[in-house]
């Protein structure tokens, strides 16, 4: 069964064995992980732990948390959450960004996680609507935010946006 679970301290070789098969920007998605040495992945947990409180934050960021699409045991995805967005993020980023393991894609996880990640963002207190950008060629990613219920509201050379009630 597919869930969400948020990043944790103790995370360890397979979310790192993951996040090393995403590359480091596939479609507009950075994974900062991918490519460090396993030894620097407790100091890149404890980064990411600190910017979902929104501790050490540089003056153009906001609040991000980030969660593993999990089936039983096994990470298979990565989702990051943003609680709010500034002028920049509205044109690059979003509220949500995600990416599914590579051994993984094909099989509907991207929808999945998409929608999981919707839900906690109202969770978590997130009202307003909720953007989600897409490069134009990501066919892939485009079927997934369309079949989430985004509505494609601007498309630019670089960018897709979908809108989320």
């Amino acid at each position: 069964m597919l869930c969400l679970r948020p990043l944790s301290l103790t995370d360890g070789r397979d979310v790192y064995d993951m996040l090393q098969r995403i590359g480091p920007n596939e479609n507009g998605f950075i994974n900062k992980a991918h490519g460090i040495p396993y030894t620097d992945f407790p100091a890149y947990l404890a980064q990411k732990a600190d910017m979902a409180q929104g501790i050490g934050l540089e003056d153009w960021m906001v609040p991000a948390g980030t969660y593993w699409l999990m089936d039983g045991d096994t990470p298979i995805g990565q989702g990051n959450l943003r609680r709010r967005l500034t002028d920049a993020l509205r044109e690059s980023g979003g509220h949500i960004g995600y990416a599914i393991d590579p051994i993984h894609r094909g099989r509907g996880c991207g929808r999945v996680l998409l929608r999981l990640l919707l839900e906690e963002a109202r969770r978590t207190g997130i009202t307003e609507e909720i953007l989600v950008t897409v490069h134009p060629d990501n066919t892939a990613s485009r079927r997934v935010a369309e079949a989430c219920g985004g509505e494609l509201r601007r498309e630019t050379p670089e960018r897709v946006y979908y809108w989320f009630n």
